[in-house]
Order: structure tokens, then sequence, then C-alpha cells
């Protein structure tokens, strides 16, 4: 029986689409290209053509004449030219950094459309090595930062009661599906015990991570979260293979039960649509603080 070539793709992407969890001995690839096709120069608009071809065109244009020619010629002289605008400008004022009472605490995790929190950072795995939550405040994970003041600059969270010693740091594992983070793809990664990587690095195969032990050897970062100064709101940074880097959003998927992240949750969704993502914040919580209702 002949199949049609219409099915066969669809069933293909049915099985790619089929969960976003972690498959044993998996080997994810970033499925989407490094480098963008050459675009002919001619086919793009009036100011996007390259530096190359902007220099290309100024060599070749007529060189500016001087005042003593033209004043030679019985022309007046060239008027004036506008030099920039060397006054000082307001500068803007960097974002305050409230220290913190003690840099040990928990992680709260919060639904990130209601604001409610639903539980802390759980220092008991999922079934799959991935971070998740829970709501019995003595299974939430503790945690430290560098210091009291870890504000605008990019920083490690180490596990102190973690679940795998070996593997310290709350990183973030490339997802089975891919890892080539943009506002526009599905990329994905999974929270878990990860060895350390330098900030904006891409992602790291001998660092090492605790998803290993399930046979799975996608590549990891640690360093890639920021404290916000003022509201104490962990926000996350992924590094690409070609070392761009993109703002992520940070979610928990019920049906997997992990904690990840992604450059773009509509598309996440889109890919994955039983799952059921949805965006959460972090935000610590010093040890000497108690949150209402806990």
């Amino acid at each position: 029986m002949k199949i049609s070539p219409l099915l066969l793709l669809s069933a293909l992407v049915s099985c790619v689409a089929a969960h976003s969890g972690i498959v044993p001995d998996d080997d994810p690839t970033t499925h989407y290209p490094d480098v963008a096709p050459a675009v002919p120069q001619e086919s793009l608009p009036q100011g996007s053509r390259s530096v190359a071809s902007a220099r290309e065109e100024q060599a070749t244009s007529p060189k500016r004449e001087v005042n003593a020619d033209r004043l030679r010629r019985g022309l007046a002289p060239n008027p004036p030219t506008r030099r920039a605008d060397n006054r000082l400008s307001p500068r803007a004022s960097p974002v305050p950094c409230t220290p913190l009472t003690n840099n040990v605490g928990r992680i709260d995790v919060s639904n990130a459309d209601s604001g409610l929190s639903i539980g802390y950072l759980s220092k008991v795995y999922d079934g799959q090595k991935s971070y998740t939550f829970t709501t019995d405040i003595n299974n939430a994970l503790t945690v430290s930062l560098p210091s009291l003041s870890p504000c605008n600059t990019l920083i490690d969270i180490t596990a102190v009661d973690g679940p795998d010693s070996s593997y310290p740091y709350v990183g973030a594992v490339g997802g089975s599906g891919g890892y080539q983070f943009s506002s526009t793809t599905f990329g994905y990664a999974y929270l878990s015990g990860t060895g350390h990587t330098p900030a904006n690095s891409p992602p790291s195969s001998t660092a090492g991570h605790s998803i290993q032990s399930l046979g799975y050897n996608a590549p990891a970062e640690s360093q890639i979260w920021s404290l916000s100064g003022t509201t104490h709101m962990f926000s996350a940074i992924w590094t690409n293979t070609d070392s761009s880097t993109v703002p992520a959003t940070i979610y928990y998927d019920p049906a997997v039960d992990f904690i990840g992240l992604t450059g773009s949750l509509t598309a996440f969704n889109l890919m994955f649509p039983g799952e059921g993502a949805y965006a959460v914040t972090l935000k610590f919580i010093p040890a000497i603080e108690r949150r209402e209702g806990r």
C-alpha cells in the first residue's frame, strides 16, 4: 500500500512531540541551524545591507571639497560641520541591591500569572533526576548564594542539602527535544544538579549532571542565574552552542513534573500541547525570614 508523504510526516512529528521528558541514551541535538543562509545584498531593503557593502559604497563616494579649493574657485566656503554633542547626558542609575539578611535560604516557587505561591524548590528530585517543587517545608531545598549582595551579575546557586552532592549546583541540562534557545523556538532545559560552568559559556559536555545516571548525556550550564536587587527574584540566561545568549522563561511542566527553562514558552506548549506547562517565578527567601501562611 502506498503511504501518503503527508501522513508519514504527520506521524513523524507526532513521535517527536510525544513528550518533553528525558529519553535514556538520548543524544539530543540542536534542531536549528547555527548559521543563517546567505541573502543576496541586492534583495535587502535600503538600510539593511551588510557593513562590508556599506564600506564598499563609502570607498567609491567622492571626497568632500575643502574650503581652500572652493575659495580659489570663487565659491562660498562649506557650511560648518556639525560635530557630535559632547555635553554630558544623564546616566541611568544602577538598580539598587538591597543586601540579603542571609545568603543561605530556600527558593519559593510561584505561579507567574497569579503570583500565588505553589511551594518550594524541592530537595527531592522527580523521577527523572530533575528539580521540582514541594508543598512540604521539611522537603524544601536549602541553597547558598555567593554573598549578601549577589546582584547585577550572573551567579551559581549551590544546593546545601541537595539530592546529589556530586553535582552541587542548581543548573540546567539541555532538553531531549533540542536546546537551541530563541524567542520563537521550543528549545528547553531541565533544572537539575550540575557541575560548574562559567557565565556566558556554551553548554558543557564535561561539567556533568545528575541526569547522567539515567544514561542521558546532554550538556549542562550552571552560572546562569541573576538576582533582582529589589525583589530577590531569580532570572536565568541560557547560552547557546554558538555563544549567543537568550533570556529564559522559567516554567513548571506538570505532566512530566519538572521545572525547566525555555526561550519561548508559547513555542514549547505548541510542541508539547498535552503537558500544560506554565510560567513560574523563583524567589530567594533568606533562612531567617518566614512567608505568611507557612
